[in-house]
């Protein structure tokens, strides 16, 4: 570190930094009619540098020569930026911090156990099925070292497991979930997999039988204009995290969120234990910190220290070729006091949605659109007719009208600008939203 320091020391600049990240990451894949292994290793060197606007530049080789090279480099492209650039003054931070892996993910082990879910999925779904079960293994080793004195280190394990179910009989039937978290194998292991196989067999079978989504305004005319939606943990997280892209501080425009009141709390906490997307200090060395974007009391935003520099709390930065931007860690829903049950109780007619195929934001006009794998139609407290091809569309003042939220919540991981990130929420209800 001593000698990446003296770098830094040259370069006359209002700001400097150097950053070492190292990948190791191991896949093994089991397919019907395939199993994959791979194992890639690389190591990146980053500097940035703020004389007149940031200058980033970056290589893949560890020397001294070579770093110093890159950190000229930056300095130079620095000068050719038109836009000042001021950062928020932070305190230094120093520190090593070495997240915990309980089990090593040892790829023949885990081929081992891919084929014990295959097996059972096989058994339960009792049709013809192309199955893909991909695990994947990363460590992540990350330092940072400032001009500003900064010098922290942090080690990150991080493993997911994605499963694709595609069926036939008289149609086609598909189903996916992606689970994972901050750890090694254990984060595979002691999933809930029992409830979580239970639920893709029925996901797989009953899209096999839906109907198109213009069945609800033909079939159901007591459902008009307006529907009462119900979203699962998958669905309402992918919910969470397009607002949470209004709420970057470099693109947030005040006028979607003025005047409007929010009755549930939308979190971004890098501190969760375990999550996926969870770090002690963001890609600038700002300590982590838990984020209340939406409450009742108003809006806060995710900042780096460039846009938090007139009002705002850094904490929030992602980036390590490039200017830092802000960024979600872990974005999620607060639970509140509805049971599952209770939500579905009390909405009477509707429409239930389960799942994620994609979700989109327009930053433009507010407007977020989500497509859930499989939807079900709520008639008289019950879920029925399945639906595909759902599209439910709101915007920013619609989201005022989550009036329900569940008890727990569960996180799906997933990357965000080419970063770990998860999101989630409880069972959600938004009483008045477009369905296509």
């Amino acid at each position: 570190m001593e000698e990446l320091s003296s770098i830094l020391e040259k370069l006359p600049a209002k700001y400097a930094d150097l950053r070492i990240v190292r990948h190791k990451l191991v896949q093994v894949a089991l397919r019907t009619d395939s199993s994959d292994l791979l194992e890639e290793e690389w190591t990146r060197v980053a500097c940035r540098v703020v004389t007149n606007g940031y200058g980033v530049a970056s290589t893949d080789k560890t020397d001294q020569a070579s770093v110093e090279q890159a950190a000229f480099s930056a300095l130079k492209l620095s000068k050719l930026c038109d836009q000042p650039v001021e950062l928020l003054p932070t305190s230094p931070e120093q520190g090593r911090v070495e997240h915990v892996l309980r089990e090593e993910f040892q790829p023949q082990e885990v081929f081992l156990f891919l084929k014990s879910l295959r097996s059972e999925l096989k058994s339960r779904l009792n049709a013809p099925a192309r199955i893909e079960l991909i695990a994947s293994h990363l460590q992540k080793h990350s330092i940072l070292i400032t001009s500003e004195g900064t010098r922290v280190e942090e080690h990150t394990p991080l493993t997911d497991l994605t499963i694709y179910i595609v069926a036939k009989d008289l149609g086609e039937g598909f189903a996916s979930r992606t689970v994972g978290g901050r750890g090694g194998f254990e984060i595979i292991r002691q999933q809930p997999w029992e409830g979580l196989l239970e639920k893709l067999v029925r996901r797989v079978k009953d899209s096999i039988t839906a109907k198109p989504s213009t069945i609800l305004h033909f079939s159901y005319p007591y459902l008009v204009g307006r529907f009462k939606v119900v979203l699962d943990p998958e669905a309402a997280g992918a919910l969470a995290h397009e607002v949470a892209h209004f709420l970057e501080a470099d693109v947030y425009r005040e006028t979607f969120f003025k005047g409007l009141k929010y009755e549930f709390q939308l979190v971004d906490n890098p501190l969760l234990k375990d999550a996926y997307g969870s770090f002690h200090w963001d890609d600038e060395g700002v300590r982590a910190r838990v984020k209340n974007l939406l409450t009742e009391e108003g809006v806060s935003l995710l900042h780096t220290r460039l846009t938090a520099r007139n009002r705002g709390e850094a904490g929030n930065a992602r980036g390590i070729t490039h200017k830092p931007r802000p960024c979600v860690s872990n974005v999620y829903i607060q639970p509140s006091d509805w049971s599952e049950d209770e939500i579905f109780q009390d909405t009477q007619n509707g429409v239930y949605a389960e799942g994620l195929v994609r979700a989109e934001c327009r930053l433009d006009d507010g407007r977020i659109e989500i497509e859930p794998e499989l939807a079900y139609v709520l008639k008289n407290k019950e879920a029925t007719t399945p639906v595909k091809h759902l599209k439910i569309i709101c915007s920013l003042r619609d989201i005022r009208r989550i009036d329900a939220a569940g008890k727990s919540f569960s996180l799906r991981p997933g990357y965000e600008k080419g970063f770990p990130i998860s999101e989630g929420a409880p069972f959600i209800r938004i009483n008045g939203a477009i369905c296509r």
